[in-house]
């Protein structure tokens, strides 16, 4: 079985692709869609099988733990997770852990999270806060003028390890010096890694 956040397939609403709301499975050649509509704490999924929908939702929650109330496609109750908590930081010190922004993404969360609470995901290494994930909506609040986000403690990865040190070799300490690519050259970006959906 192969689980991946999805940014190109056509079943999904542009939207939600962009927001990196979209979760493909694939399990015995077959693919299952399952796309989040979030509001604040909650969840609204769609799907086209709920089969593998528990799988969705924990890789959806990797990077987005501040959604803990999940809900079917017709409304009912699915199923809830302790509530993270949270506490604010100074974007100005938080460590990349990737090197550019997709432009799209950029302009979908200006669109559909101007009026939201916006968190993301930090852990501390080598005494500092990286950025786990959330890259473009920080940035988003740094175009606004807006100096705090709201964060809380996710998990790093040794991938996301390396990344940063990466990126501070190549002097990128700070979320505003990442550069904003087009939505084709990131994905093009995203294949060179092996990031692809």
């Amino acid at each position: 079985m192969k689980i991946y956040r999805d940014y190109e397939s056509s079943y999904y609403m542009k939207d939600n692709l962009e927001l990196g709301n979209c979760i493909t499975v694939i399990d015995k050649d077959t693919k299952f869609y399952y796309e989040f509509e979030v509001q604040e704490d909650k969840a609204l999924v769609k799907y086209n099988s709920i089969l593998h929908i528990k799988d969705a939702i924990n890789e959806f929650r990797k990077t987005n733990m501040q959604v803990s109330i999940f809900y079917n496609q017709d409304r009912s109750f699915y199923m809830a997770f302790d509530k993270v908590q949270t506490f604010k930081l100074p974007i100005s010190i938080l460590q990349p852990s990737k090197f550019f922004i997709d432009k799209n993404k950029l302009d979908a969360i200006e669109k559909h999270l101007a009026n939201e609470r916006i968190y993301v995901p930090v852990e501390i290494l080598d005494d500092e806060y990286v950025l786990l994930d959330g890259h473009a909506r920080c940035r988003y609040l740094l175009l606004n003028d807006v100096k705090m986000v709201d964060v809380y403690i996710g998990k790093m990865t040794e991938e996301i390890k390396e990344y940063v040190y990466i990126a501070k070799e190549n002097n990128l300490f700070k979320i505003k010096d990442m550069e904003i690519l087009s939505h084709e050259d990131y994905l093009e970006y995203l294949k060179q890694t092996g990031n692809e959906s």
